[in-house]
């Protein structure tokens, strides 16, 4: 009786410490981002500008904003170029993973097969 309640009160505690990680995690400014943003940067002209769309008499400057902007995205790109080699390699050890896999089934199967042999079992006492 006294494992239960030692497991209860471990499960308890596992339980309360997640849900204050859950919340502590939450209430801080800075969260989690995933992908290709990069708070710290150390160059501030590489950040992406949003666009002002409100003033109609800015074409000019939406133009630069935008050469600045693709300028940005070419360097984030250009960044991901070892991602293909890493996938083929990946990919390579699957293929291989994959080979492995079916000489083991086969294996398997042969063994099965020799130890059940060619012919199957004579049953009797079926015979009416």
């Amino acid at each position: 009786m006294f494992l239960i309640y030692l497991l209860i009160l471990l499960f308890t505690i596992l339980i309360t410490y997640q849900l204050f990680l859950a919340f502590r995690s939450y209430s801080k400014t800075s969260y989690l981002i995933e992908g290709l943003d990069n708070p710290d940067s150390s160059d501030q002209n590489s950040d992406y500008k949003p666009y002002n769309l409100n003033d109609p008499n800015n074409a000019l400057i939406l133009a630069q904003q935008n050469a600045g902007n693709i300028e940005v995205l070419k360097g984030r790109i250009d960044a991901q170029d070892g991602v293909k080699e890493k996938v083929d390699t990946i990919q390579q050890n699957i293929n291989a993973i994959q080979t492995q896999i079916d000489g083991l089934v086969q294996q398997q199967a042969d063994f099965a097969q020799q130890i059940a042999g060619s012919t199957p079992p004579t049953v009797t006492g079926t015979d009416t």
